[in-house]
């Protein structure tokens, strides 16, 4: 049995290695593209360029290893069909289950590892990679010009445009805010219908050249009557300080996608005991207002109020809706602080929702190893004649299926609308429930899992009934 459980895991193991690699190009596509812009058309350094495509990696291994896997089983496992081994392994006594045994245990090791990796290597690299991204932000500005975003050219000069075409370098309605200094609250602000940004790296800085605008300024006395606006068909802009070196700016904050597990479930526990102590804040104030307003029903606190009243030489009709004016103010402002707090409250919520998500990803992906195992082999020895090309396909479509599951729940636990657990668990779960049966059904040969109960018939003759 050793040797047939090599030649099986041999047979998937090119095919694995075959998946691997392109389905680690196809997620890396965006990356590429990236790459390209960042070393051709920004002016980035190759190295440090390179560094922003290996780390891109981090994300891209943790999604396409279950992938490989599925290609690897279909693959190879339906190219041993097609070789008609499977049908000489079932002569010799040797079932589908058998082959299980292998497969799943290399799935688990997988499983394993990629959980492991997403504890400690992942996190890293994203963090990494965050940090690198900021620093290039930081280092060349004009990389952070995008349509219907606010951008810091320097500590003086900030932007905004409707559209950019990054070829051309031209701009569409062009927002543009001025300091004298970066203490400085009057700006001076700068229109322009279009513009155009030609950087010199030679000299860290870069122009824009801006047609059909104008320049809006308040003088110094802040007098609105001396507000000054200059109408233009032509204006350059001189931009200093738009090229930067690149200097490690040694972030430590992390966001959901640069935390391991501990720090996940230390983040979710925070933000879960921020809500009890905010849902204890709106019981506090619903119990003082109730308090107070219960106090005032009382018989005694009514007649004493009324007689403070009358002593403060108000009239007890007016002083009664005095009194219900206050009330219906504390009322009001009860309410108020309540929908703050839950609106705080909803914010945490989101908050933990989308730790937990990133939490139970970390298992769930890796899970999808052995779920893709288990529905892999049937459809592998079921599809072994249709070629290669349709076991790759049948994997796109199986894979497809599991990343709409993981974004879709994703989105929805982000909104509140789904459990984190369920929300990443819900693709497993159901692939799981689909291919076990078929799983059996390949095991046993027969059309769908037997019955664990006898079936009743009519006997022809005799007419009556009867247990087979």
């Amino acid at each position: 049995m050793f040797l047939i459980y090599k030649h099986l895991l041999r047979a998937t193991v090119g095919p694995f290695l075959f998946g691997f690699g392109v389905t680690t190009f196809v997620l890396l596509i965006d990356y590429l593209y990236r790459y390209v812009e960042l070393f051709v058309e920004k002016g980035v350094p190759f190295f440090i360029a390179t560094e922003f495509l290996v780390l891109s990696l981090g994300h891209t291994f943790a999604l396409s290893i279950p992938m490989a896997i599925l290609i690897g089983v279909l693959m190879g496992v339906g190219q041993l069909a097609a070789d008609h081994e499977i049908v000489a392994l079932k002569a010799s006594g040797i079932g589908l289950d058998a082959l299980y045994r292998p497969l799943l245990g290399g799935a688990a090791f997988v499983m394993i590892c990629l959980t492991a990796y997403n504890h400690f290597v992942f996190p890293e690299s994203n963090h990494r990679l965050a940090n690198l991204l900021t620093d290039i932000g930081r280092s060349k500005p004009l990389l952070e010009i995008r349509p219907q975003v606010f951008a810091e050219l320097n500590d003086r000069v900030t932007i905004w445009v409707a559209a950019k075409d990054d070829r051309t370098g031209e701009l569409r309605d062009v927002r543009i805010l001025e300091k004298e200094n970066p203490e400085d609250l009057r700006p001076r602000l700068t229109t322009a219908v279009r513009g155009r940004l030609i950087p010199r790296p030679a000299e860290g800085a870069a122009v824009l050249e801006l047609m059909e605008g104008e320049i809006h300024s308040l003088p110094e006395d802040n007098d609105p009557a001396r507000y000054n606006i200059v109408r233009f068909q032509r204006h350059n802009l001189f931009v200093r300080n738009a090229e930067r070196s690149l200097e490690e700016s040694r972030r430590t904050a992390r966001g959901d996608r640069e935390m391991n597990l501990r720090a996940l479930w230390t983040a979710a526990r925070r933000e879960r005991a921020d809500q009890g102590q905010i849902r204890a804040n709106t019981a506090d104030i619903a119990a003082r207002l109730t308090t107070k307003e219960w106090a005032i029903l009382r018989p005694d606190e009514r007649a004493g109020a009324l007689a403070r009243g009358a002593t403060g030489g108000s009239q007890p009709r007016a002083f009664r809706k005095a009194a219900q004016a206050g009330v219906r103010q504390e009322v009001e402002m009860a309410s108020s602080s309540a929908g703050v707090q839950a609106q705080v409250l909803a914010s945490h919520q989101v908050a933990e929702n989308r730790y937990m998500v990133e939490f139970h990803k970390k298992f769930a992906i890796p899970f999808a190893c052995v779920v893709f195992v288990l529905l892999g082999l049937p459809l592998a020895v079921t599809a072994s004649r249709a070629g290669r090309g349709v076991s790759v396909a049948v994997a796109m479509s199986l894979y497809l299926v599991y990343y709409l599951f993981l974004i879709g729940g994703e989105k929805l636990s982000d909104r509140g609308r789904l459990d984190p657990f369920l929300a990443m668990w819900a693709a497993n779960i159901v692939l799981t429930g689909i291919g076990i049966p078929l799983a059996v059904r390949a095991v046993r040969e027969t059309p769908f899992p037997r019955c664990p109960w006898p079936r009743r018939t009519r006997s022809i003759v005799e007419g009556v009934e009867a247990q087979p």
